[in-house]
């Protein structure tokens, strides 16, 4: 059974993402459409579990040219073997990325985790939420252990 073609928009919709995104991974030389005599762009299966693929890997981050150096390796090489070792050492490159992300994320979690604990502190004070209004907050003495809470006090206003 042949396999129904989709237009882009119908693909956007059934991956939650939108026109632009897709036009832009075809910009970007990861799918070729099929067009038709008018120039509009046609998809098969293949193609929107590719975008799929595309999407899924860009929303952890990877930059989308490692993204396209491992959807083009495969046919670089001339035998499977050449191929598999190519494909299987960015896979392991991408990998590493992706842990070394990971735990870059749950550094960052646990730091908003106690962040929000912290703050809870302030939950009943009637202060204003400013260094000068509430001085002998006892938050202040964690500023200097965490970024998340540097970022939420106001910046120290100081004369040059």
């Amino acid at each position: 059974m042949p396999t129904q073609l989709k237009k882009i928009g119908e693909i956007a919709e059934l991956l939650g993402t939108t026109t632009r995104t897709l036009r832009y991974y075809e910009e970007e030389g990861l799918i070729t459409a099929r067009r038709s005599a008018g120039g509009t762009r046609y998809y098969c299966d293949e193609d929107v579990a590719r975008f799929r693929a595309v999407l899924r890997l860009a929303e952890t981050g990877l930059p989308l040219e490692d993204i396209r150096r491992l959807a083009s390796e495969r046919a670089k090489h001339p035998t499977g073997a050449q191929s598999s070792q190519e494909v299987r050492r960015l896979i392991d490159i991408l990998l590493t990325s992706i842990r070394n992300r990971q735990e870059r994320l749950a550094s960052i979690a646990a730091e908003l985790s106690a962040a929000a604990g912290a703050v809870e502190h302030c939950r009943n004070c009637s202060n204003p939420p400013t260094r000068q209004g509430c001085p002998e907050c006892p938050l202040n003495s964690l500023l200097g252990e965490s970024d998340v809470l540097n970022l939420i006090w106001e910046q120290a206003q100081t004369a040059p």
